[in-house]
């Protein structure tokens, strides 16, 4: 595997001049057999499990019963709020469509959509209340990186990144369509020299499932399997390089914030859900105990002529 050194003028900073930046091919990806299920074509669990229907019912729930509340606009990592309240940040390269999921992620349009990138130029924070008055879960939208992109947001991005301790999860956002690029493994390698807790979310997965057709007509076997091919690569970029590196969530996620199923959008639940999971906020699982069975003694099971058997004699000589 060829390692490279080259940076990004968006992510400039010395302790990164150094660290590796690795390469791979997509045709040593594997292929696996399709799931022509919608729903569960739109996952790809590997270390954890997928949520229940009444954990994904509860986790719109919490995100729709309350309106979002603007809380603050940063353009500096010194200048943001401070607060007590779990953190989970959405990133990006530019114009992968960031603003447009979070639209659909807080059902109301809170972040300004663009075709031009470079759109988001700050760090902007909204509360989510759930089914109780108070923002329990603080949703940040955060300026892209790649082409577009300023090389000072780049670094107040990595300070927020590597400083900000009530962060539990980036929700690292990749193009279905495109893949995994150079600025995403870059970012990726960052994740993973500093213990960043992340997931990462295919985004446009409608470009990929519908190709050039229109969305709501039958999805090709083929689209399936391509979809497939994507999150194959996506897990081949984000295996861990140790047992013991826990920083990465063993699943991929993928959605549409545009074309819509059932009257849901596509995916959108499951990346809430996996929001509330990264601060403990989502529905647990019923543990239904055992029954308590009545205790059988081994006497009334066999009787208690047992107790009369005598211990055989020994003889000696």
């Amino acid at each position: 595997m060829s390692v490279s050194t080259k940076l990004l003028p968006c992510l400039r900073c010395q302790r990164l001049q150094t660290l590796p930046i690795r390469n791979f091919s997509t045709t040593t990806v594997p292929l696996r057999k399709p799931n022509p299920n919608l729903q569960t074509a739109l996952s790809y669990h590997w270390d954890t499990l997928p949520p229940t229907p009444q954990q994904l019912t509860h986790s719109a729930q919490f995100f729709e019963r309350r309106p979002p509340e603007f809380l603050w606009s940063a353009e500096k990592f010194k200048r943001m709020d401070f607060s007590t309240n779990p953190e989970i940040c959405v990133l990006g390269r530019s114009n992968v469509g960031k603003s447009s999921l979070l639209n659909a992620l807080l059902n109301k349009k809170v972040a300004h959509t663009s075709a031009q990138p470079g759109r988001t130029r700050l760090m902007n924070a909204f509360g989510v209340g759930g089914l109780d008055r108070g923002n329990p879960l603080v949703v940040l939208d955060m300026p892209g990186y790649g082409y577009g992109a300023a090389a000072e947001w780049g670094l107040q991005i990595m300070k927020y990144l590597e400083k900000r301790k009530e962060l539990k999860r980036v929700f690292l956002l990749v193009d279905a369509e495109h893949g995994v690029k150079e600025t995403d493994i870059q970012i990726l390698n960052l994740f993973k020299s500093q213990g960043i807790p992340y997931q990462v979310i295919l985004s446009k997965v409608d470009k990929v499932l519908y190709g050039k057709g229109k969305p709501g007509k039958v999805i090709r076997p083929e689209n399936f399997v391509e979809l497939r091919r994507k999150m194959e690569e996506v897990k081949d970029a984000i295996q861990p390089d140790t047992e013991d590196d826990g920083a990465v969530v063993g699943e991929v996620l993928a959605c549409s914030s545009q074309v819509s199923v059932g009257g849901k959008r596509m995916g959108v639940n499951a990346v809430r859900y996996a929001m509330l999971q990264a601060v403990g906020l989502e529905m647990k699982p019923a543990v239904k105990l055992a029954e308590v069975q009545e205790i059988v003694s081994f006497e009334e099971i066999y009787g208690r002529e047992h107790e009369h058997v005598s211990e055989p004699k020994v003889v000696s000589k």
